[in-house]
């Protein structure tokens, strides 16, 4: 039993061709886009590219910025799990900044109501699962240009410290030009290293699972390296090097099976090559390569034998490289733009044809007046000057170099096929027909066609979004983040501005046909602070840290703070203060009032024998009678002492005030 290239489900029936059709992906259902919907507020649905066990996933069109991306809804019992979430969202921080050309640009994770979905690069094309199920074993060429992208894709992730962990052909997209790009970093694994898929299935992809993978082990970059290997034997051969019927079976073969060389399956794979994709298959890592940029090397080794396809090797000099087919893009796409032009002199007359370079059309057929002429060897040559504006443009006739234009060069009679280059300028042909008994000397006269500029894309995102995009010193700004646009290729100053964030600049490389991107994580400005106090000279807390004294004006970092202002010995007031970036907070002020002196407390004891008399106090009676203790507010105290069948008793005392004890005792007589 072997395993789908797709979900990782058990495929039935006998070993055989590598076939990626046999199964469909585990589907989940996000409940459905309608094409031509509008999600969130900006995402108008073109269609639906396909659905996972993460979930479903559309083409939408951006439109904020005018521009097609992929929107990936997430499984809402994935969604629910706040820590896989947390995970995607720190891992996403990692991976947005990724811009190699070589693998496919993340985003943001957004939510919409009950949505939880991941929008990233959209990529035109096929992934390598349907590209090997479509033509089975892939031209050894096709698959060494594909290996050594995915290759270079993965030597800059893992410089960024990002392993893959769930590389296979469904994860890698070939656009319509036949580059690769590396899908879903970080995107497909739980905190625990596991495929997200649904409960029951066969849990990751196992075929292309290393051995310390299936055994639970500490993953590093040699994992990738090992999958990679798994891709590289089964796009060359149409075969996966390791089947089995379980991932225990799986992991029992890494250990007893080495599988054969991909020369001996594949002979028009170089056997020097399949060394190499024998390494990346080592049971051992540490007999694997130790790094994608030593893969990368040998592989570049192996493919000096593909340059005769178009591919090219770093190490080989310019010029050769730019003799390439693959490499010459006139050598492809000359089309006719005919002018003609008829000279004559004494007789002898000379009839050209141009054709200008107009991408991906093909060649037309040159139509000349007149028959074509034989060349004489026995009639006279003919000196001709060449004169092209801009001068110094190289002139090859009949494939031969002859030199500059402005010089002048000796052409028999006869029809001759003539090349003007110039570098940045469109390449122009000729034919040129010679016709025996003329003039001893002739001049041809060409302008050049400066060759349109070349253009790139520029995509800039920042954190926060909503920034000023300033292009090339301009006081204008070009757009707001996320920002993308065209641009003719070579070097541009970007700077990106938001209120209350400092400036950041940078000078982007904008590279023909590709997308040069630029993500700005933008840093606060400080807030201002100023406090005072009534009476001044209070101590200014942040948290437990003194900071200052009232009055009190500095820069704080832009965050929230608990605010402490303490007047020793006399008040403290706490306050949560708010700073934001670039603003000024306050004058605040805070009053410190000195406390009042608490009143004074008298306590009296008023005793009589015998007990029992009322007592007045200060003309007021009181309901107690002796023996008692009064609270009094004053220390001038008028007594009168009254029991029946015994005098009354007047007296004025003064008291002391608490803490004192003061004690009144009266003897009644009859």
């Amino acid at each position: 039993m072997r395993f789908c290239g797709k979900c990782g489900a058990s495929l039935p029936g006998p070993g055989g061709p590598f076939d990626f059709s046999k199964t469909q992906t585990l589907a989940y259902s996000s409940g459905g886009l309608s094409d031509g919907a509008l999600f969130a507020g900006r995402y108008l649905v073109i269609d639906e590219l396909g659905k996972g066990g993460m979930g479903c996933v559309y083409r939408v069109l951006d439109t904020k910025v005018d521009e097609e991306v992929a929107l990936k809804f997430i499984n809402p019992d994935i969604a629910a799990d706040g820590k896989v979430i947390e995970r995607f969202r720190s891992e996403l921080r990692i991976t947005r900044r990724i811009t190699h050309r070589h693998v496919c640009r993340m985003y943001d994770l957004s939510e919409d109501g009950a949505s939880l979905f991941i929008t990233m690069e959209y990529i035109p094309g096929e992934d390598l699962a349907q590209m090997i199920g479509r033509l089975g074993k892939l031209p050894v060429e096709k698959g060494f240009i594909i290996a050594r992208q995915v290759c270079e894709g993965l030597a800059e992730v893992h410089r960024l410290g990002v392993v893959h962990r769930d590389l296979k052909p469904k994860n890698i997209m070939i656009d319509r030009e036949g580059n690769a790009k590396i899908m879903d970093f970080g995107l497909a694994r739980t905190p625990h290293g596991v495929r997200l898929t649904e409960v029951g299935q066969v849990v990751g992809t196992p075929s292309f699972m290393s051995p310390e993978q299936l055994n639970g082990e500490t993953l590093d970059q040699r994992t990738d390296i090992f999958a990679l290997g798994v891709i590289m034997y089964s796009m060359l051969t149409g075969l996966l090097p390791f089947e089995a019927e379980s991932t225990l079976t799986l992991a029992l073969q890494h250990r007893t099976h080495r599988p054969p060389n991909p020369h001996s399956l594949n002979p028009r794979v170089p056997e020097d090559l399949g060394r190499t994709i024998l390494k990346c298959l080592e049971i051992d890592k540490t007999v694997r390569y130790a790094s994608a940029q030593d893969l990368l090397a040998d592989l570049d080794k192996s493919g000096r034998r593909f340059e005769t396809y178009g591919v090219h090797v770093p190490g080989r000099s310019k010029k050769k490289a730019a003799n390439l087919p693959l490499r010459l893009s006139w050598a492809k796409v000359l089309t006719a733009a005919s002018i003609v032009l008829a000279l004559a002199a004494s007789g002898l007359a000379v009839k050209t044809l141009f054709r200008k370079s107009r991408a991906a059309e093909a060649p037309a057929p040159i139509v000349q007046l007149g028959a074509p002429v034989k060349p004489d060897e026995k009639a006279k040559a003919v000196p001709v000057t060449f004169i092209t504006e801009p001068s110094r443009a190289a002139i090859l006739v009949d494939g031969t170099p002859m030199g500059v234009s402005n010089d002048t060069f000796s052409l028999s009679p006869g029809t001759h096929n003539v090349r003007i280059n110039k570098p940045g300028y469109q390449e122009m042909t000729a034919t040129l027909v010679v016709e025996p008994g003329g003039a001893d000397r002739l001049r041809q006269e060409y302008k050049l066609v400066p060759q349109p500029p070349a253009r790139g894309t520029l995509d800039i995102t920042s954190d926060p979004a909503e920034a000023d995009v300033f292009l090339g010193g301009s006081r204008e700004p070009a757009g707001k983040t996320p920002f993308v646009k065209g641009l003719p290729a070579g070097k541009v100053r970007v700077k990106v501005s938001k209120a209350g964030y400092k400036d950041q600049t940078e000078d982007i490389d904008v590279r023909a046909g590709q997308r040069s991107r630029l993500y700005s994580s933008l840093t606060p400005l400080d807030g201002t602070v100023e406090i005072s106090s009534d009476p001044e000279g209070a101590d200014v807390y942040i948290g437990n840290e003194l900071i200052g004294t009232t009055p009190f004006k500095r820069p704080l970092a832009a965050a929230v703070y608990r605010l402490r202002i303490v007047l020793k010995g006399v008040a403290e007031r706490e306050d949560i203060l708010t700073v934001h970036p670039g603003e000024t907070v306050g004058p605040l002020t805070y009053s410190l009032d000195r406390p009042r002196a608490a009143p004074l407390r008298y306590f009296l004891k008023i005793t009589s024998n015998p007990p029992g008399a009322s007592v007045t106090i200060n003309g007021v009676l009181k309901k107690e009678r002796t023996p008692f203790v009064w609270e009094l507010d004053t220390h001038e105290v008028r007594l009168k002492i009254e029991k029946e069948e015994y005098k009354s008793q007047e007296e004025m005392i003064f008291i002391r005030p608490a803490p004192a004890r003061n004690e009144k005792s009266f003897e009644l007589k009859k």
